[in-house]
């Protein structure tokens, strides 16, 4: 049989069987239509050939050839089950340290992690903190020297009640 979509006009050859029983839906493979496909209407009875002065020309082919026709829309019910998920593991997997990371610590696949590494995060921790210190009392200390060059920072001193000593 053959239908075609309402929507997009793509034609379908469906054999027979598989649209035979009570009407089902079925989906464009090119728009994603669904629609109730209806029975092929019977050609009318009369004359096979039409008169020679009302034939029609032969069709010509196409200058480019035509993309081949869509697939037919198979039932989801029909397609055999999807395989089943691999299991999850139960122990960690190890991963390999990425090569710009072997190239800067070439040893650090040798330490592991250690007291060194531990070591090494906290004064990283640390100075990280004393610089933000450092920044924090200089914009406290040298407050009248950054509103002589930034105006509008005057407000912001006198909002946190830190502006003694500026007027």
């Amino acid at each position: 049989m053959r239908i075609v979509c309402p929507s997009c006009q793509a034609t379908y050859q469906v054999p027979d069987k598989l649209l035979s029983g009570p009407p089902r839906k079925v989906r464009c493979a090119r728009c994603g239509a669904d629609w109730l496909p209806e029975p092929a209407a019977k050609p009318p009875a009369g004359p096979s050939a039409p008169p020679p002065d009302l034939a029609v020309p032969p069709p010509q082919p196409p200058d480019k050839p035509s993309a081949a026709p869509p697939e037919p829309f198979i039932p989801r019910e029909s397609l055999p089950p999807p395989p089943p998920l691999p299991p999850l593991p139960t122990e960690p997997q190890h991963v390999a340290m990425p090569r710009a990371a072997q190239k800067l610590a070439p040893n650090a696949a040798a330490a592991g992690t250690g007291r060194g590494q531990a070591l090494l995060l906290g004064l990283a921790w640390a100075a990280s903190a004393a610089l933000l210190g450092a920044a924090g009392w200089a914009v406290l200390a040298r407050r009248a020297d950054i509103v002589a060059l930034w105006a509008p920072s005057r407000r912001l001193y006198q909002w946190l009640g830190l502006g003694l000593g500026l007027e």
